[in-house]
């Protein structure tokens, strides 16, 4: 076993995993400014949110009005949207214990914990958050209704999501440019 890490494949698909890799990492455990970490906390609060509310309140409505050949009471499902929202608060204690483990490690089980945690959040940011805004704005699915004012709001939210995406690319870029440049000037200084 070594003690250092191997370097990375050539190959452009290995050079697109690491470099996920390593924005998911930042992403996770890099410092931050308050603007970065109010843009890394927003949606992970929103997230919750639907997770918490949102998919036991589907559930229940699902399983009680909208599937017909369930039709359950109420009483039914209330207990199972309780399950179900208890069963997310449990997976998210467990998926934060394993993020929280995978801090500087390596191996493909570890590279795929922070691949799902950043792709979590790219559809957080791309598709949840317009998703609230177009609800806001009178927009649903079940009864279909589509007013265009629903559907602009969620694009533009879409739209202001990749900009925020793309701005903190290049807050990861700039940070550890500076962080290698501070590192190779210590290295020169101590040799």
């Amino acid at each position: 076993m070594t003690s250092y890490a191997l370097p990375r494949r050539r190959g452009l698909f290995a050079r697109l995993i690491g470099e996920a890799d390593d924005f998911a990492t930042w992403l996770i455990f890099g410092s931050e400014t308050w603007l970065i970490a109010a843009m890394k906390a927003v949606p992970m609060f929103l997230f919750i949110y639907w997770l918490f509310t949102y998919v036991p309140n589907s559930v229940y409505y699902g399983i009680t009005q909208y599937i017909p050949f369930l039709q359950l009471s109420a009483e039914v499902g209330f207990i199972v949207a309780n399950g179900v929202a208890w069963t997310n608060v449990v997976l998210v204690v467990i998926l934060g214990i394993a993020v929280q483990a995978s801090r500087g490690r390596q191996g493909p089980g570890w590279l795929l914990l922070r691949l799902f945690v950043l792709a979590n959040y790219v559809a957080v940011v791309l598709l949840l958050i317009p998703y609230f805004v177009f609800n806001v704005a009178g927009g649903h699915f079940i009864p279909l209704s589509l007013p265009l004012i629903a559907l602009l709001l969620g694009a533009m939210t879409a739209g202001m999501g990749a900009v925020g995406l793309a701005y903190l690319y290049y807050e990861f870029r700039r940070i550890t440019r500076r962080e290698a440049q501070a590192a190779a000037a210590s290295a020169r200084a101590a040799g």
